[in-house]
């Protein structure tokens, strides 16, 4: 009797841990299910996983390499304008010609949603609004540079203080004797999702003192919608769009194809390159008067 028992006990002990066991690896695979729909989302990640006018200086062919389709150059920053710095430049001879910098002020997200997966489904109806955090560069004299702060973002659910505290930013960096364009929201909003995304930024315009115009940072597959009513919806609240063509520190591949799609775009718009990454030109762009050069992305 005690034997059967016994047995009896380990068989439900077994049972139950073999349970657990497949339960816990149906999570898993439903983790990793989200995870790849979450990133599927978008072309490319923010800055965070890593400008000039319409005459671009011609880069330096000593740099050329082998690309796919012809010759490519090497992205040299001493041959552009415009900036994208999240940390102090170590070389400051990158910056010399610079005429526009955009400047990593901090990261709009919801404090109670893990980093690495803010944008899946299932995180969307239990996200608190998103908050605030301060990062970059502190406010400083650059008095011969126009000035962009730049605020990544993983929601589109702000707290109502959010606002406020990139206008008071905005302002410390003017009263420091800077040429302060206004903010740049960097954020991966899906394709699928301008048409909610171009009423986020209606509402940031509508708090944005006038003196200071918005700008955005947008995926290279947003191209796939340049003619949809729901992209040009984005220019009832921005002043310029800024495309970026690469992946972490890589020039994304057959990115003309996309850039294509841009060339009669009715607004201004920039498009964003890496520092270092291979580039074969866009030119055909240089004929639509609202194309307002190149930004790079300094690693």
């Amino acid at each position: 009797m005690i034997n059967k028992q016994l047995k009896l006990k380990r068989f439900v002990l077994g049972s139950i841990f073999l349970i657990i066991l497949l339960f816990a690896v149906f999570i898993y695979i439903q983790f990793e299910k989200s995870l790849a729909t979450s990133q599927s989302d978008k072309v490319q990640p923010t800055h965070s996983e890593a400008s000039h006018p319409n005459s671009v200086h011609s880069p330096d062919t000593d740099a050329s390499v082998s690309g796919s389709g012809g010759d490519s150059v090497i992205i040299n920053p001493k041959d552009y304008e415009q900036f994208w710095i999240w940390t102090p430049s170590k070389d400051d001879t990158k910056l010399s010609q610079a005429h526009t910098l955009y400047l990593l002020q901090g990261e709009i997200r919801s404090p109670n949603i893990p980093y690495y997966r803010p944008n899946t489904r299932e995180n969307a109806a239990h996200a608190a609004p998103a908050t605030l955090t301060s990062q970059g560069l502190g406010v400083r004299a650059l008095t011969d540079k126009k000035i962009w702060l730049v605020y990544r973002a993983t929601s589109q659910e702000w707290s109502d203080k959010v606002m406020p505290q990139l206008i008071e930013r905005l302002d410390k960096w003017q009263r420091a004797g800077n040429q302060v364009m206004g903010i740049q929201i960097d954020y991966d909003a899906p394709t699928y999702q301008l048409d909610k995304y171009a009423e986020l930024l209606k509402g940031i315009r509508q708090q944005l003192p006038a003196q200071y115009q918005l700008s955005v940072t947008g995926l290279l597959d947003w191209s796939n919608q340049a003619d949809d009513p729901q992209f040009m919806q984005l220019n009832d609240a921005i002043d310029e769009l800024v495309i970026q063509t690469y992946q972490g520190t890589m020039t994304l591949p057959d990115y003309s194809r996309y850039l294509k799609k841009l060339e009669n775009l009715p607004f201004d718009f920039k498009i964003g390159v890496i520092e270092g990454g291979q580039w074969q030109g866009a030119e055909f762009l240089e004929n639509n008067p609202h194309f307002k050069g190149y930004v790079v992305f300094l690693r």
